[in-house]
This record gives C-alpha cells, sequence and structure tokens, in this order.
C-alpha cells in the first residue's frame, strides 16, 4: 500500500487514493506489486520512453479507426455529446487491450478535447505495458463476454485466478445486453471490493498488471462519471475497438 501511495501521493493522480479497496493488497503478491509501482514510477520520469509510447498509441489509433487521435487537448475543450465521447472513452480502453505495445492509463476527462472535428487524447506519462499472458486473458475475458461465449470467458478468468469471482464480473460489465450501462465511481468501488474479498477468501491471487488496470478503469469511471453517467452502449463500443463497429456510437 505503501509503494501505491508514494506513487500516486502528490501528483495528479492521488485522488485515486480513495479508490483503492484495501482488500486489493490482500489478493496481489507483495513482489509482483513492488515491480509494478517501481516501472510505473520509472516510466513517469522517462521523457523519452514516454515519447515513444505516445508515438507508437498514435499509429494503433489512426489504423484502429476509433474516433480518438494523440494530440494536444489543453486548450481544445470538448465539443462532443457527452454520450459520444463516453462511447469514444470506452472504445479507447478496449483498443488497449486489443493491440500490444505501451498502455497509456491516464483516461481522465481533463486530457481529452475536440478540435475541427477530431477527437483528441493528450494523456500524461502514467504508462505501462500489458504481460502477454495478461493481455490474452483479458482478451479472453472480454471477447468471451461481448461474444457470448463462456467458455473463452471462464477460461480467461481462470488464467488470471477470478473464476471465484465470475458472477461479480459478469455484473460489473452490465446486465442485459450492455447497451446501456450506467458508471459511478462509488459502484466501481464496491464492485471490485467485493470481487477481491471473494479473491482473497478462495485464496487466489491477482496478476500485478492488475496495478495498472485499475488505474485505468478508475480513471476511465471518474471520466464516465463527468459526463453524466451515461447510459452508455458499452458492447457497441467493445466491437468498434474490435473494428466490427461505427467508430461513433449514432
Amino acid at each position: 500500500m505503501n509503494l501505491i501511495r508514494r506513487l500516486l501521493h502528490g501528483t495528479e493522480f492521488k485522488q485515486l487514493l480513495g479508490m483503492v479497496s484495501p482488500a486489493f493488497f490482500d489478493v496481489l503478491p507483495a513482489r509482483g506489486l513492488t515491480r509494478q509501482a517501481r516501472t510505473m514510477a520509472r516510466n513517469y520520469k522517462d521523457a523519452a520512453a514516454y515519447a515513444d509510447a505516445l508515438q507508437y498509441r498514435a499509429g494503433t489509433l489512426a489504423r484502429a479507426d476509433i474516433g480518438v487521435r494523440i494530440g494536444d487537448a489543453e486548450s481544445a475543450g470538448s465539443s462532443l455529446d457527452p454520450i459520444e465521447q463516453g462511447h469514444r472513452a470506452l472504445s479507447l480502453y478496449f483498443h488497449q487491450f486489443l493491440t500490444d505495445g505501451p498502455v497509456l492509463l491516464d483516461l481522465r476527462a481533463t486530457r481529452f478535447g475536440s478540435r475541427d472535428g477530431a477527437f483528441l487524447w493528450d494523456p500524461t506519462r502514467l504508462f505501462t505495458t500489458w504481460d502477454p499472458e495478461f493481455a490474452v486473458a483479458m482478451r479472453d475475458i472480454y471477447g468471451g463476454f461481448y461474444d457470448d461465449d463462456d467458455d473463452r470467458f471462464i477460461a480467461g478468468l481462470d488464467a488470471l485466478g477470478l473464476r471465484s469471482a465470475e458472477h461479480v464480473f459478469r455484473r460489473q460489465f452490465g446486465t442485459g445486453d450492455q447497451r446501456a450501462v450506467m458508471f459511478s465511481t462509488k459502484d466501481f468501488v464496491s464492485t471490485f471490493h467485493e470481487a477481491f474479498i471473494l479473491c482473497r477468501d478462495n485464496g487466489d491471487t491477482l496478476h500485478p498488471n492488475f496495478v495498472g488496470m485499475g488505474i485505468a478503469l478508475a480513471l476511465l469511471y471518474d471520466h464516465l462519471e463527468g459526463l453524466g453517467g451515461g447510459p452508455f452502449d458499452v458492447r457497441a463500443a467493445y466491437f468498434a475497438a474490435r473494428g466490427e463497429g461505427p467508430a461513433n456510437s449514432r
């Protein structure tokens, strides 16, 4: 816990400290937590590595055509409809699981803007890289869920030691057909606290990449809540990120 506090304290991300479930540290091995925290702290100070990560992500976004591109958003503001902005932010989140390379974690609304019809993303230096086994498992979880392939979904959960919290993750993804999902940071905190408690009680441990994923998700939830919370068509956003749907939500 102290490592996470040192990573976030005194930075623009300190609000995340109130969103961390204490149970998270019961299911994440100390060695893995240390490695992830040190990696992200080192990345945050490495301007050259950040520039490379930004360039790489700019390329994947150009090829993905999800309506987001890297650019200076500081003075742009956003003129997008809140539902449209949320759709693109969700697609961006999925995009970074469906592609390889450095993962930029800063999904705060303040890092986005629109200019001349383009939705610009200007993330800060908080970035990491998914381990291959983690990325594959998360692709199985998301792909299995949205393709209605239970075998693949469960295989992904098993690979990450999350099977004991299966029903919690199904609920977190959204009931029904996931086309009108509401987002609130309070629900985010309570849902993942419940999942971590179940994993702890079952003797499961988490992959260290959940540190980065947790940061990205927390900032995404904060972004979407700030847009009114929805409802957002999460299923459409996932398929747009996979290249099987429209870039916009309309």
